[in-house]
């Protein structure tokens, strides 16, 4: 089964300061379902960087603040600001709620999939916490 990839805009402030308008792709993958996959594409479309964080996040923060240390969330009006921090500095992504919100809707409509998978993946985890060594 193939992805969801969601093409956003969004309004970009960086370490700097300075603004600027990137292609971000949001992906949802079957394999990783509680997790959203967040490219920056160059002008030419390739992927420059791959932020991976918690589907979680998004989903709450659309509606108020989530995160805490590298990944944080917040509704801001019309917007929901993404800012992602790392050792280089911090960015601040400005994306339209209601894109976010199409891409939230969009990766919820997997459930047999997604639920087989989380299935597995909890059965895995609790096998490694339960097995002595």
């Amino acid at each position: 089964m193939n992805g969801v990839v969601h093409v956003l805009t969004a309004d970009v402030v960086g370490p700097h300061a300075h603004l600027a308008r990137f292609t971000v792709h949001l992906r949802h993958l079957p394999h990783d379902p509680l997790a959203v996959h967040c490219d920056f594409l160059s002008p030419d479309g390739r992927p420059t960087a791959t932020w991976v964080f918690a589907r979680a996040l998004l989903e709450e923060g659309v509606h108020g603040l989530a995160g805490e240390g590298d990944v944080r969330v917040r509704a801001a009006g019309t917007h929901t600001e993404l800012v992602l921090r790392s050792p280089s500095g911090r960015c601040v992504l400005y994306l339209r709620t209601a894109a976010v919100l199409t891409y939230l809707a969009r990766t919820d409509t997997w459930p047999p999939a997604v639920a087989e998978c989380v299935a597995r993946a909890v059965d895995e985890l609790l096998a490694g916490l339960t097995t002595a060594d």
